[in-house]
């Protein structure tokens, strides 16, 4: 739906307080909103330090609550629905999905941020599955998307078979002005366009992630960290499928975390698994970098890996950085500490393959070239196999680097088919030394039929 054209014939259920505009009880099935236009009018604000605190943290415009020990709602769909807040007004989450067989189909939401703490315009963690989130247009702060990320220890809940798919996730450039989400006295606090902390059989294809950029974190697109710490001791990020999405104008791409560093810390002190994540592909995507200069800019990364991935492929993507700018991390390893070289692997069954990387590869240690490969990328050698089919720009003149036969390094230039509008089918150099014979980096007419099968932008 269109808020401009489409917002006039619809119906409006709207909130004047603090207490969300629709609210679904335990138990509840089988309702459908269709064709409703959902906000707040409410003026109450956020500020806690007034006396009486005056606080918004109810603010959810359509609410699925959690509750310990009744039935979840089940069977709820949002279809063509206009979910919004507005300029002046703090809104924490267009929708909490908690329930089972909840959809979010072909709506608007946007206009989701708060003063005092996180928004998104979609949340869910006290969740089985499965969520359907298909075809929308997607706009809040924090995170446009978040899975998992709450319900305390004692969450009994995995988020589960997630599809996420032809959504246009979007933050917009204003936000990014002083005053707003970036410091000094940021306003609102960005992080990602999605994020992962709780989840397993996920997939997210066809999507655009246009505009991220550091602010309360360091500007990482989609966020791939498991949290039993806030998201409960049964957490894992397990079984992603990442394919065919574009990621516009972002500072970085991918971040991950394999096991919870904030386990057993003070802030969760009841946490006693630390997690895992695991067995995941990452496939056919753009990452089209931020300049580091504009607002939130900063040295990107177009794929950061801790320690202790188990079972990753990163294939076939494409990272392109910013007009006349140098790239920045393609890949990075980010290892914890150690000695170099590093005495145990790092990494287990990772496959970087068949990707046009505007940089080589490098870590903590720096370790570029095969034996910084080898020794970051872990188990099981050959790191032959596993490291094959890709091209990797080194515009700078630090002398040769060593990689494993079957990739190619060049000092020259990248070229893409038409980069002017979208198509970044690469042309030259000419490398089809890859695991299936196809060139480096993304299938253009595969990825762009994908996108374009979603939400109009």
């Amino acid at each position: 739906v269109n808020p401009v054209t489409d917002a006039v014939k619809m119906p409006k259920i709207v909130t004047t307080s603090g207490s969300p505009a629709i609210s679904i009880s335990p138990g509840a099935s089988n309702y459908r909103f269709a064709g409703l236009e959902i906000y707040s009018t409410s003026t109450q604000g956020c500020d806690l330090r007034h006396v009486p605190r005056i606080n918004c943290l109810t603010y959810f415009l359509i609410d699925l609550p959690a509750a310990q020990g009744k039935p979840l709602p089940d069977s709820i769909t949002v279809d063509r629905c206009y979910v919004h807040g507005s300029d002046t007004q703090d809104v924490r989450a267009g929708i909490v999905a908690n329930g089972t067989r909840v959809a979010v189909i072909d709506s608007y939401i946007s206009d989701i941020h708060l003063s005092t703490s996180d928004s998104q315009a979609i949340r869910a963690y006290w969740t089985p599955g499965p969520i359907k989130v298909v075809n929308n247009f997607l706009s809040s702060t924090t995170e446009n998307l978040m899975i998992g990320g709450a319900g305390g220890a004692d969450n009994p809940y995995v988020p589960s078979d997630i599809e996420i798919r032809n959504n246009y996730l979007f933050k917009p450039e204003k936000w990014a002005a002083p005053g707003k989400t970036l410091s000094p006295a940021a306003q609102w606090s960005v992080k990602n366009s999605l994020e992962l902390k709780s989840a397993r059989r996920v997939l997210v294809a066809g999507n655009v992630f246009e505009n991220n950029w550091a602010g309360k974190q360091r500007g990482f697109t989609i966020v791939l960290t498991v949290r039993t710490s806030d998201s409960g001791n049964i957490a894992v990020v397990n079984d992603i499928t990442i394919e065919n999405n574009i990621l516009k104008n972002v500072a970085s791409g991918f971040n991950t975390l394999e096991r919870d560093d904030q386990c057993k810390l003070l802030s969760a002190p009841f946490c006693n698994n630390q997690g895992e994540a695991k067995r995941w592909k990452i496939t056919n995507n753009l990452i089209l970098l931020r300049s580091a200069t504009a607002p939130g800019g900063r040295r990107p990364e177009g794929l950061q890996i801790l320690p202790d991935l188990t079972d990753v492929v990163f294939q076939h993507n494409t990272i392109v950085p910013a007009a006349g700018e140098e790239c920045g991390d393609s890949v990075y390893f980010s290892v914890a500490g150690g000695k170099w070289p590093l005495a145990v692997s790092s990494t287990h069954n990772l496959w970087i393959t068949d990707n046009v990387l505007c940089s080589p590869p490098t870590g903590d240690f720096g370790g570029r070239g095969t034996s910084g490969l080898i020794s970051y990328m872990g188990d099981p050698a050959p790191l032959e196999k596993r490291f094959t089919g890709n091209i990797m720009l080194d515009p700078t003149d630090s002398g040769p680097i060593s990689f494993p036969n079957g990739n190619l390094v060049t000092r020259g230039t990248i070229r893409f088919a038409d980069p002017a509008h979208g198509n970044y089918q690469l042309t030259a150099p000419k490398w089809t030394k890859t695991t299936d014979g196809k060139p480096a980096g993304v299938d253009a007419a595969a990825l762009g039929n994908a996108v374009s099968s979603g939400f109009e932008h």
